[in-house]
């Protein structure tokens, strides 16, 4: 999976929707794969909203679940590396 890529996905409701790939990975500690995507909507700030999901592949594809809240944390931080990666 690439950025910029598009991906139809099932959400929590099993709607498929259309996301863009910002990042995907695997954490070590936990097993899981991480999607951080947007929809493509704009906040108050005009910033692109960044969304983060578990990615759970399916028989049929993609489905996004929730994340634990300890898994924010660590996902937050990924973040925060790329964007000062980015910067420098």
């Amino acid at each position: 999976m690439k950025t910029g890529e598009k991906i139809k996905v099932l959400n929590a409701n099993k709607e498929e929707m259309e996301v863009d790939v910002l990042l995907y990975f695997t954490l070590e500690t936990t097993g899981d794969d991480y999607l951080l995507y947007t929809l493509g909507e704009v906040d108050q700030k005009n910033m692109e909203t960044i969304h983060a999901s578990i990615l759970k592949k399916t028989k049929d594809g993609y489905a996004l679940d929730t994340m634990p809240e300890g898994d924010w944390e660590i996902v937050k931080e990924i973040m925060r590396e790329i964007i000062r990666s980015e910067g420098e």
